[in-house]
C-alpha cells in the first residue's frame, strides 16, 4: 500500500498544472500576504519582491528584498509590519517607488530602501468620564479600588472605548493598584488607534506611473486618504466596523471607488 501511495503521489506532482519555481525551507521567512510587493525598485525595469519578516523564532524583524531567489537587502523593522505597499509619491526622475510598511500606529516610508519619513495616526478622543475619575485619582479624591469600580463601570457602559492605561490598571493586581495609580496619574491620557490594512490611490493621473496616496484603515473603523507629499489627511471616512482588506479604483481628484472588506462580515463601498 505505502509503495501504490508513493506511485501515486509522484504521478500527481507529474500531471500538476503548478510550477514548483522555488522551495527554501532554511529561508526563514514568517509572513502575511499584506506583507507582499513586487515593485520596480530602481526604475530598470526589473521588479523585485519586497517582504516584511515578521521575525518569528527569536529573528528580528525585518523589510527583505529579494531579487529572483537571491536576498539582495534588508532593513531592521522597530515594530511588527501589518501591512507593506510601494507607490510613486513624487515626479522626480528618476522614477523609483517609495516603500510604504505599517506598524502599529504608524507607517513607515522608505526611499532607495532608506527610512524616509514616520506619519503617525492623530490621537482619538479620550473619554471624558475617564479623565474625570484619573483627574480624582491625581487629585487624591478617590482610593485605588473605587478607582477600579468606577473604571469598570464605565468601561460597561460607555461608547468611547478606554484608553490603554486604564485598561492596563485593571488588569494589576490589587497589591500593584497603587504603584501603577502613583506611577501614571500625572501623565496625560491618550488613546491611540493602529492601522489594519493599506493600499494605494492614483491622485489625479490614471497612469501606471503616476503618483498615488496611500489609502490605510484604522482599528477605530476610519479609511483615511493621505496626501503623498505632505502626508496630510486629504478625506477621513468612518464605517460600522473594522476594515481588514481594501481594494481601491479612481483617481482622487477625479473620481474614485474604495470596496472595504469588514470584520463584520460585511462589505462598504466609499465614494467621492
Amino acid at each position: 500500500m505505502a509503495a501504490a501511495s508513493s506511485s501515486s503521489s509522484e504521478s500527481n506532482e507529474a500531471n500538476s498544472k503548478w510550477l514548483d519555481a522555488h522551495y527554501d525551507p532554511m529561508a526563514n521567512l514568517y509572513t502575511f500576504s499584506s506583507c507582499v510587493a513586487l515593485a520596480d525598485l530602481h526604475g530598470d525595469g526589473e521588479y523585485k519582491l519586497v517582504v516584511g519578516d515578521l521575525g518569528m523564532a527569536g529573528h528580528i524583524m525585518r523589510l527583505k528584498v529579494y531579487r529572483g531567489t537571491g536576498l539582495v537587502s534588508e532593513s531592521t523593522l522597530l515594530d511588527l509590519p501589518s501591512a507593506i505597499v510601494t507607490f510613486l509619491m513624487d515626479q522626480n526622475e528618476p522614477r523609483t517607488p517609495a516603500v510604504a510598511v505599517t506598524s502599529g500606529p504608524f507607517v513607515y516610508v522608505y526611499k532607495n530602501l532608506r527610512p524616509y519619513f514616520k506619519f503617525t495616526l492623530p490621537p482619538l478622543d479620550a473619554n471624558p468620564l475617564e479623565l474625570d475619575v484619573w483627574e480624582q485619582a491625581k487629585e487624591d479624591m478617590i482610593d485605588p479600588l473605587t478607582l477600579k469600580e468606577m473604571l469598570e463601570g464605565i468601561r460597561d457602559k460607555a461608547e468611547i472605548p478606554l484608553s490603554v492605561r486604564s485598561l492596563r490598571f485593571l488588569a494589576q493586581d490589587v497589591p500593584e493598584m497603587e504603584n501603577f495609580v502613583n506611577l501614571h496619574k500625572g501623565q496625560p491620557i491618550k488613546r491611540q488607534t493602529v492601522i489594519t490594512c493599506m493600499s494605494t490611490l492614483k491622485k489625479n493621473m490614471a497612469d501606471e506611473d503616476a503618483v498615488s496616496c496611500l489609502v490605510i484603515g484604522t482599528e477605530s473603523a476610519d479609511v483615511l486618504i493621505l496626501d503623498p507629499e505632505a502626508f496630510t489627511i486629504l478625506a477621513k471616512m468612518t464605517l460600522p466596523s473594522v476594515p481588514a482588506f481594501l481594494d481601491v479604483m479612481g483617481q482622487f481628484d477625479v473620481e474614485y471607488r474604495v470596496t472595504v472588506a469588514c470584520r463584520d462580515g460585511s462589505i462598504y463601498i466609499l465614494r467621492r
